[in-house]
């Protein structure tokens, strides 16, 4: 496989953020444009087809954090972002920020300002999080060291339990920069962790390539394997020799400075900072088996390094995109694969920025298996510190300068806006658009393509309002409660006359039935167990219990007056 090599940008971290409110509003928008690197590439894209020019912009989303650094989800609609004196703060769906922070560990973090790389640096949430509520922090403590602990939360979904902290990993930090700090956790249900080489220039204790310290490394633990942690099985220097840390799944990085997994495919992105001229992408496709050697510090992205008696770069896994630090480049952010459903042309392709320039750029293979890369034709000014998904794969950004968080959109449809109503009958209605796709807790319902939805179960409801062939955005996720809704929305006057129900259910209306009412029951799921038609003239109707499963149940009536939805639970 032959690389292109990129010219660019790239360092790390600045000064002062101000505090904002929260809601979408300036707009940065920018020009993704196809860069020609080198007459290769030019023929190579004369025999292949070529990739699509893309327009994006920057929709500010929410303001008024303090230094973020971080931005992840724990699979709901929530995100959480992380600032760096050790906060941990939730932003809403809606684009609002809760009160009070998620945790906020202020006391145990060592931090310098803007320009410090120590701090509260990386969060990750236990693949089984909804169940057992760990997740695991990466910071650096008072004395500088980089410490990971692991957190529950409370019995507030919104706040996390101060007290439950333990300590999983201590690392020795000799300097103070290139504390890396990432976290996640893999396809594999292994925690990956992020380690620069502990800091000052040059890499002087040669932490890349000494394979008897965990510093200027990706290390890959189990969490779950033993306490405080397990070395799986499979990492690629387990056993090899007592002056190789098991720990170890990759080498030779400077700082990784923001990782990420592709959520489709598994691979494995690294935005690794340079040193004085050159910034990189690494690439880890899923089938690795572990163990590559990036090459630091023999050698900055596909150029030679420091120090001597290195092999060939042919030795070393090389990067699959490096820039300069011409135009003000000077610090690697890496990003995400995209993987969201509002922006078609983005789809598949990795998307990074340089901290200090604010250049972003866009990574992909073609049908050749060449790396061609996108630039943005305009640079977007200093801090921009971490990317994140949100539990449909679309893309944030934060900047650390002026305490924002932006959502990424197709250029043209920034000022697009999609809502959640009510209709007063119990349906749930979009914003007007061309079509919609309606989400339960994150997954899209079948056949749920209408601008009116009527929810059958409780849950976290949302929609995909798509505007014009290209524009298309999520509303903010409506929490629906049959409670709220059935005192808000009770069109036909009907009363569930016992529940939990016995031997039958039984429900009473107000009057006789004027007009035939469709009846629908549903399961905790939303399948329809059975239906029934209402006839005029009915003040009562019942129907037995026999064959319906002890749970609970919704029943849906409907015609022209309206919708009610009614809940009713079969116990044994």
């Amino acid at each position: 496989m032959r690389r292109i090599p990129l010219k660019g940008l790239d360092r790390m971290f600045s000064d002062n953020a101000s505090n904002v409110s929260s809601r979408p509003e300036k707009i940065l928008s920018m020009t993704l444009k196809k860069t020609l690197i080198a007459l290769s590439l030019i023929i190579l894209l004369a025999e292949f087809p070529a990739q699509v020019d893309i327009d994006i912009a920057l929709v500010e989303f929410a303001s008024g954090f303090d230094k973020p650094v971080d931005i992840t989800t724990a699979g709901d609609a929530r995100l959480f972002i992380l600032e760096k004196d050790g906060v941990i703060r939730i932003l809403n769906s809606d684009g609002t920020i809760n009160a009070q922070p998620f945790l906020d560990i202020q006391s145990q973090t060592s931090t310098g300002g803007l320009n410090s790389e120590q701090g509260l640096l990386g969060i990750a949430f236990h693949p089984d999080y909804e169940s057992n509520g760990f997740f695991y922090l990466n910071y650096t403590r008072g004395n500088g060291d980089t410490r990971i602990s692991r957190f529950t939360v409370s019995g507030d979904e919104d706040i996390a339990d101060a007290t439950s902290r333990v300590d999983i990993l201590d690392i020795d930090q000799p300097y103070g920069n290139h504390n890396g700090g990432g976290l996640k956790f893999g396809p594999d249900g292994y925690l990956y962790i992020g380690m620069g080489d502990g800091g000052s220039a040059e890499d002087p204790l040669d932490a890349g390539q000494s394979m008897n310290t965990l510093l200027g490394k990706m290390l890959r633990i189990d969490v779950d394997g033993a306490s405080p942690y397990g070395i799986p099985a499979d990492n690629p220097f387990v056993g090899t020799s007592a002056d190789t840390l098991p720990e170890i799944w990759a080498s030779g990085l400077r700082n990784p400075w923001r990782y990420s997994f592709d959520r489709i495919t598994g691979d494995l992105w690294m935005g690794d900072v340079g040193q004085y001229n050159w910034e990189e992408i690494d690439w880890q496709p899923a089938s690795s088996m572990g163990g590559e050697n990036y090459g630091w510090r023999c050698y900055e992205g596909n150029h030679s390094g420091f120090g001597g008696g290195c092999p060939p770069m042919s030795a070393f896994t090389g990067p699959v995109a490096e820039y300069s630090h011409s135009g003000g480049n000077c610090s690697v952010t890496g990003g995400f694969v995209y993987r969201g459903n509002s922006f078609g042309e983005l789809q598949g392709k990795y998307i990074y920025v340089d901290y200090c320039s604010g250049q972003f750029w866009s990574l992909e293979q073609n049908d050749a298996d060449e790396w061609v890369v996108f630039t943005i034709s305009g640079q977007e000014g200093f801090g921009w510190t971490a990317f994140g998904e949100d539990q449909f794969g679309e893309l944030y950004v934060a900047k650390q300068t002026d305490g924002t968080i932006h959502r990424i959109v197709q250029d043209g449809c920034e000022n697009n806006f999609a809502e959640i109503g009510g209709d007063g009958f119990g349906n749930l209605v979009a914003s007007d658009g061309i079509a919609w796709q309606w989400y339960l807790n994150g997954e899209a319902i079948p056949l749920a393509t209408d601008q009116t939805y009527t929810p059958v179960v409780e849950g976290q409801y949302t929609v995909l309002v798509s505007f014009d062939s290209s524009c298309a955005m999520y509303a903010a996720t409506f929490d629906y409660s049959f409670t709220s809704i059935d005192e808000l929305s009770n069109a036909h006057g009907v009363t569930l006359i016992q529940n939990p129900i016995g031997e039958e259910l039984l429900l009473q209306f107000a009057q006789s039935v004027q007009a035939s009412i469709d009846l629908q029951c549903f399961d905790a799921v939303g399948k329809m167990v059975f239906m029934d038609r209402i006839q005029p003239g009915i003040q009562y109707w019942s129907h037995t219990s026999s064959g319906l499963e002890s749970g609970n149940y919704t029943l849906s009536l409907s015609n022209e007056k309206g919708v009610t939805a009614v809940r009713f639970t079969v116990v044994d």
